[in-house]
C-alpha cells in the first residue's frame, strides 16, 4: 500500500485533479489552478466552512474513509439547509500525516466529491498539507433558493419544530469514544426540508452541538426565551432502546444530529404536514417573551439538566 511520503504531494494532486472534471457551466476555471473561478447567478451567495479533525471529531476506524468524506460535506450542507440554501461549489483542504495511505486519501476526496454531486454541487479545488493528524476541512458555497433564514428572526408565540429524530449519533459517538462497537449514522440531508421551510420560518438553525444548546443560540440571536416539552423531543429508536427513560434528556443534549430546529409562526404551523419535507417534523415547544429557556416534563414541571450540549473547550 503506497503512502503519501512515497508518492509526494504534487504527483498525488496531478493524478487527482483530472478526475474532478474540466470547466463547464458556471465553473469557469476548475481545480488545478491557483484558484477556481465560478460565475455567480442572481441569487445571494451563502458561504460556510467546517472541519473534521482526527482526535476531536473522529478517530481512525470509526468511519471508512469514503464515509468520512461524505460526512465532511454533509455537516457543511446542514448549515446551508438551516438558511434555506442549496450547495453549488466545494473547496476541500486536507491535512494528512506522511504515513497516510494514498488509497485512504483518494477515498476521502471521492466521498466529498460524490456527496457534492448528489446535492447538485461540485468540488472545484482545495489544498493538501502535511500535519500530525488527519483533518478534513470543507468550504461550501451555496445560493439562497428563496428567503434567507437566520437565527435572529424568532418571535414570542412561534412554534418550535425539529426534523427527524435525535440521539442516535450522540449515542454512537459516546460508545465509540470508550472503545465499544457502534456504527456512526450518516448525516441526514435536510436540504429539501430547509428550502421548503424557509418561506414560512421566522428562524432556523441546524442541531449540531445539542438541541438545547443550539436553541440557546437561536434564542440569544432572536432576543426571546423558549419552553420545550421534553416528552415531545423525537428520540431515535436506537437511543430509546439503549437508554429507556433517560433517552429524551440524552437526545436533547447529545449533538451530532444535524437536524433542523425551526421557529414557525403559530398560524403557519398547521400547514407543515403538507409541505413534502422528505422527513418527519415534530413540534417540541414554543418561543416566549424574556430570555429564559425552560425544559418541562409532561406535567409542566421544570426539568434541569447538567449540560445542554457540546463545547470544544469545556
Amino acid at each position: 500500500m503506497r503512502r503519501l511520503r512515497e508518492v509526494g504531494e504534487h504527483p498525488w494532486l496531478a493524478r487527482l485533479v483530472p478526475r474532478l472534471g474540466v470547466a463547464r457551466g458556471r465553473v469557469i476555471v476548475a481545480a488545478g489552478d491557483d484558484a477556481a473561478a465560478v460565475r455567480p447567478g442572481r441569487r445571494p451567495l451563502l458561504l460556510t466552512v467546517d472541519a473534521l479533525v482526527e482526535g476531536t471529531h473522529f478517530r481512525r476506524g470509526w468511519l471508512p474513509p469514503i464515509a468520512l468524506g461524505r460526512r465532511a460535506f454533509a455537516v457543511n450542507a446542514s448549515d446551508l439547509a438551516a438558511m434555506g440554501g442549496v450547495p453549488r461549489w466545494v473547496l476541500l483542504a486536507v491535512e494528512a500525516p506522511p504515513r497516510t495511505p494514498v488509497a485512504e486519501l483518494d477515498a476521502v476526496v471521492r466521498g466529498v466529491a460524490t456527496a457534492a454531486r448528489g446535492a447538485g454541487a461540485r468540488l472545484v479545488g482545495g489544498n493538501l498539507t502535511r500535519g500530525p493528524h488527519l483533518s478534513v476541512t470543507v468550504t461550501l458555497l451555496g445560493e439562497a433558493a428563496g428567503p434567507i433564514v437566520t437565527r435572529a428572526g424568532g418571535r414570542p408565540g412561534d412554534m418550535l419544530f425539529v426534523t427527524g429524530a435525535l440521539g442516535a449519533s450522540g449515542l454512537a459517538v459516546q460508545r465509540l469514544s470508550v472503545g465499544r462497537r457502534a456504527r456512526l449514522p450518516e448525516v441526514p440531508s435536510r436540504l429539501r426540508a430547509g428550502s421548503r421551510l424557509a418561506p414560512i420560518a421566522h428562524a432556523m438553525i441546524d442541531v449540531s452541538d445539542g438541541l438545547l444548546q443550539d436553541l440557546e443560540h437561536l434564542c440569544r440571536a432572536s432576543g426571546v426565551g423558549a419552553e420545550v416539552e421534553l416528552a415531545r423531543v423525537p428520540v431515535a429508536a436506537a437511543c430509546r432502546a439503549a437508554l429507556a427513560e433517560r433517552a429524551p434528556a440524552f437526545a436533547a443534549t447529545a449533538g451530532e444530529d444535524y437536524e433542523l430546529l425551526v421557529a414557525v409562526p403559530a398560524r403557519r404551523a398547521a400547514g407543515l404536514a403538507g409541505r413534502s419535507l422528505g422527513c418527519r417534523i415534530t413540534r417540541i415547544g414554543r418561543l416566549v417573551t424574556g430570555r429564559a429557556i425552560r425544559l418541562v416534563d409532561a406535567r409542566g414541571r421544570r426539568v434541569r439538566l447538567g449540560r445542554h450540549g457540546y463545547d470544544h473547550y469545556r
